[in-house]
């Protein structure tokens, strides 16, 4: 659901500075009495043409790729070095080009400059309320409660008309692969993926708010849809959807250790909305902004 206190486009600039902010407060925590990882922190990693690349932006690195999932070895530290050496011996480079007086690189510079302020701008306004083991196990419950005794695995096709939707389906109804006309069609992100929505569950019959975030109309098409079939165009809004019954099997839950890291993500992302929400709101109280 959309927040009323923002735009979309605004929201998602300061939802992301602000995620940007989380994420640099995450990798700066070093437990207290924490040992580094490599011997003294103010001793250069490394020397290039005189210039020093310091101990803790390879340590940040480091620590970056690691939370990427790469396993901490000695051979993923080593090409860590390796490209921190390569990076400092092409900026030398490029600066023997004058590139740092090119406009893009100004730039680009200005906005970094711009999003550090924003970054610490925020870290010091927006308190982000923490998400408890009960929040996570609330959610869970109540997300288990809601799913139907089925789940189906859904394609979808977004279109914006009625006529070119009932194209589309002669061409699927015919035999043309739905995934192909997907990404050729398709309004929706999912067209990049074929128009796949994965499984989803809810009650039957489908009710207004417990669909798993399927529009209402839809569900209902989907719940009386056979296997492999296709719907006729349906009506959400100003669009027009076609959906493809891929397969259905009994609902399979995730036991709450499985789903806990990813609901709690999403918990502190919505706690991180809504806290960046409330600080906008403030602010544009007393500015004045022309559209």
């Amino acid at each position: 659901m959309q927040s009323k206190l923002l735009s979309q486009p605004v929201r998602a600039i300061l939802i992301g500075a602000a995620a940007l902010l989380c994420q640099t407060a995450v990798a700066q925590q070093t437990p207290a009495g924490a040992a580094p990882a490599t011997a003294t922190a103010d001793k250069p990693l490394a020397t290039v043409n005189g210039v020093a690349i310091p101990q803790k932006l390879y340590e940040h690195a480091v620590k970056q790729a690691i939370a990427q999932g790469n396993p901490d070895t000695p051979q993923l530290r080593e090409a860590v070095k390796s490209q921190l050496i390569a990076r400092e011996l092409f900026v030398q480079e490029a600066a023997k080009q004058k590139l740092d007086k090119d406009p893009q690189v100004l730039a680009a510079a200005e906005e970094a400059k711009r999003n550090a302020m924003l970054q610490k701008y925020l870290q010091g306004q927006i308190q982000v309320k923490q998400v408890t083991e009960e929040d996570v196990k609330a959610h869970y419950e109540k997300a288990k409660a809601a799913l139907g005794a089925k789940e189906f695995q859904l394609r979808a096709i977004m279109l914006n008309s009625e006529q070119r939707a009932r194209e589309v389906r002669d061409q699927a109804v015919k035999g043309k692969d739905f995934a192909e006309l997907a990404r050729q069609w398709s309004l929706a992100p999912s067209a990049t993926r074929g128009g796949e929505l994965g499984w989803v569950s809810f009650k039957t019959p489908a009710k207004d708010g417990e669909t798993q975030g399927l529009p209402l109309p839809i569900a209902q098409a989907v719940e009386k849809l056979q296997k492999g079939k296709v719907t006729e165009p349906v009506a959400v809004q100003n669009t027009w959807w076609l959906v493809r019954l891929e397969d259905v099997r009994a609902t399979k839950a995730p036991t709450f250790d499985q789903a806990k890291p990813n609901i709690y993500r999403m918990l502190q992302a919505k706690e991180l909305e809504r806290a960046t929400g409330e600080l906008f709101a403030r602010l544009s109280k007393s500015a004045t902004i022309a559209q």
